[in-house]
C-alpha cells in the first residue's frame, strides 16, 4: 500500500475507531507480515524456558481442552523438533485432540523473538504517532491458536486494545460496547442471548479486526484450526506497581532476604522481614529514583513491549564509521547516583563510567542526528573513545543504531545494521 493510503488509514482510525468503536476490514490497510516460518520459529523459542528474559516472565503459555486451563505439560502443545512447518504442527495437535476442542496462548512472544519485537514497536509507534497516545500499561504481542467454539473464559474484558491478524482458518469474534454489559452473560459460554446484540468482527487471512479496550468480547472458530497473532494495548496500570516492582528488585539484588539466624527482629516480625525492612531504610531517595527511572525507561524506550529487544551478535563499530539512530528509536540518558552513567535504548539500560564527551556524544544521538565517530575521536581524550565505543557494541546488538561506513569506501560497502 502506498504512503498516502496508509497515512489516509491512520488518520481515520484514530479519529473514528481508537478506543471508540470496533473494526473489521477483508483486506487490512496496515499488516503485521508475519509469515508461518517466523510465527513457528517464535514458538519454537518459546517452547525453550531458557529463552525467557530473567525476571519477565515472559513468554506465558496456557493451554486449554474443552474450555478448561490444563495444568498440564505443554510442551506437545507446542512445536516438536518433527513439525516442519506450522501447518504439520496444528494437524499434529489437531489429530491429537481430534474428539475436544482446544487452544494454545501464548503472550509476550517478543520476549524470545526480534522481529517480532520490532513488528509489535512498530505499530505502537504508528499509533502513538497517530492517536497521540501512549497505553498506561503495556503492550503484548501473542498468538492464539486452536478450535474451539468459544473463548474458554466466554465473553470478557480484557482492558486492552486488540489488533488481530489471521494467518489460517477463519476466527469470529463477537463484540459489545460497555453500556450493553448489563444485556450480555459474562464469563460463560452461553451467550447466545446476546448475539444478535453483537458486532461480528471477521479474521481470515489478510483481515485486520480491532476492538477496543473496554468492549466485551469473546472468540470462536469451531470448524477447523484458528491461527491467529494479535497485538494488544492494554490501558489498566497501577502507578505503585512501578515503585514496588523496582524496589523490591533493588532489595532482592542486595540479598536482604539471606539474613542468618542471628538477625534480631521486633517481636512478630520474621527475620528475614526484619533486615528487608533494615536494607529498605539504608537506600537513599537517589537510589530508588535510579530504579525507578530505569524500570520506567524499559517501558519507553521499547514502545511500551516491557522488556528489551532480543540482543543480536556482538559487533564492533568502526571507529571511521558515521553512526545514527533509525526510526523511531527512543535514546534517553541519566546520571545516577554512584556516578556511573545510564544509557537506555529498546528496552535495555547499560550503565558505564561517566564522561561529558560520551554524554555529548549520546545527546547527539538522542537527537536524531548523525555522529561522525573519526570526526568526534579527533576531538575526545583518550577516557571517553573506549567508554563510547563499548557503549556503541551494545546499541548496535540492541539494533538501536544504523552504523555507515566512511565517505571513502564505495557506496556498496554501506552496512545499514542488521
Amino acid at each position: 500500500m502506498e504512503a498516502a493510503e496508509t497515512d489516509r488509514f491512520w488518520k481515520e482510525f484514530a479519529s473514528r475507531h481508537w478506543e471508540q468503536q470496533p473494526l473489521s476490514l477483508p483486506a487490512a490497510p496496515v499488516r503485521l507480515d508475519v509469515g508461518a516460518e517466523e510465527l513457528l520459529r517464535a514458538l519454537v523459542r518459546a517452547a525453550d524456558k531458557a529463552n525467557r528474559p530473567r525476571g519477565s516472565g515472559l513468554p506465558r503459555v496456557v493451554v486449554t481442552v474443552d474450555g478448561r486451563t490444563q495444568p498440564i505439560d505443554t510442551r506437545p502443545f507446542l512445536p516438536l523438533p518433527e513439525d516442519r512447518s506450522l501447518d504439520d504442527y496444528t494437524a499434529r495437535v489437531d489429530e491429537r485432540m481430534r474428539d475436544h476442542e482446544w487452544s494454545v496462548a501464548v503472550s509476550g512472544l517478543h520476549a524470545v523473538d526480534a522481529p517480532l519485537w520490532d513488528r509489535a514497536k512498530r505499530l505502537s509507534d504508528d499509533v502513538y504517532r497517530y492517536t497521540g497516545t501512549r497505553v498506561a500499561g503495556r503492550v503484548d504481542i501473542d498468538t492464539f491458536i486452536g478450535r474451539y467454539t468459544s473463548t474458554n473464559v466466554g465473553v470478557h474484558v480484557d482492558h486492552a486494545g486488540n489488533f488481530g491478524f489471521t494467518l489460517r482458518g477463519r476466527k469470529t469474534l463477537l463484540t459489545w460496547p460497555p453500556e450493553r454489559a448489563g444485556q450480555v452473560p459474562q464469563h460463560t459460554a452461553d451467550y447466545a442471548s446476546a448475539r444478535d446484540l453483537a458486532d461480528v468482527l471477521v479474521g481470515v487471512p489478510g483481515a485486520l479486526t480491532y476492538f477496543p479496550s473496554e468492549q466485551l468480547h469473546v472468540g470462536e472458530s469451531p470448524d477447523a484450526v484458528a491461527v491467529n497473532v494479535n497485538i494488544a494495548f492494554f490501558t489498566k496500570s497501577d502507578p505503585a506497581a512501578l515503585v514496588v516492582d523496582a524496589v523490591g528488585g533493588l532489595l532482592a539484588r542486595r540479598r536482604a532476604d539471606n539474613a542468618g539466624p542471628g538477625t534480631h527482629a521486633p517481636d512478630g516480625i520474621p527475620a528475614a522481614a526484619a533486615a528487608t525492612l533494615t536494607a529498605l531504610a539504608e537506600l537513599s531517595g537517589g537510589e530508588i529514583e535510579d530504579v525507578v527511572w530505569e524500570h520506567h525507561m524499559r517501558s519507553v524506550t521499547s514502545g511500551g513491549l516491557g522488556v528489551g529487544r532480543p540482543a543480536g551478535a556482538p559487533a564492533p563499530v568502526p571507529r571511521d564509521a558515521r553512526v545514527r539512530t533509525h526510526g523511531d528509536i527512543v535514546v534517553r540518558q541519566r546520571l545516577l547516583t554512584d556516578g556511573r552513567r545510564a544509557v537506555a535504548t529498546q528496552g535495555h539500560t547499560l550503565k558505564v563510567a561517566d564522561h561529558p564527551q560520551v554524554e555529548a556524544a549520546m545527546t547527539t544521538l538522542a537527537a536524531g542526528d548523525t555522529l561522525d565517530l573519526a570526526d568526534w575521536e579527533r576531538r575526545a581524550d583518550g577516557a571517553a573513545v573506549p567508554l563510547l565505543h563499548a557503549v556503541l557494541l551494545r546499541l548496535r546488538t540492541w539494533r538501536a543504531i544504523d552504523v555507515e561506513a566512511a565517505v571513502s569506501t564505495p557506496a556498496h560497502q554501506t552496512e545499514p545494521l542488521q
